[in-house]
């Protein structure tokens, strides 16, 4: 994996916590909720796709 990928995969997977904290705060908000189904779906492609 070159390490230009390692580091998109750090900065998705920040953003996954992040979307986390913003998800509780949220009391499970639906518009939330699908924020971080996202961008747990994106990180998961780019970690299949480079594999």
């Amino acid at each position: 994996m070159h390490c230009d990928d390692k580091r998109t995969l750090f900065a998705l997977k920040e953003n996954i916590e992040k979307r986390w904290e913003v998800l509780k705060e949220s009391n499970y908000d639906e518009e939330k909720l699908k924020d971080f189904s996202d961008a747990i779906t994106q990180y998961f492609e780019l970690k299949q796709s480079l594999q």
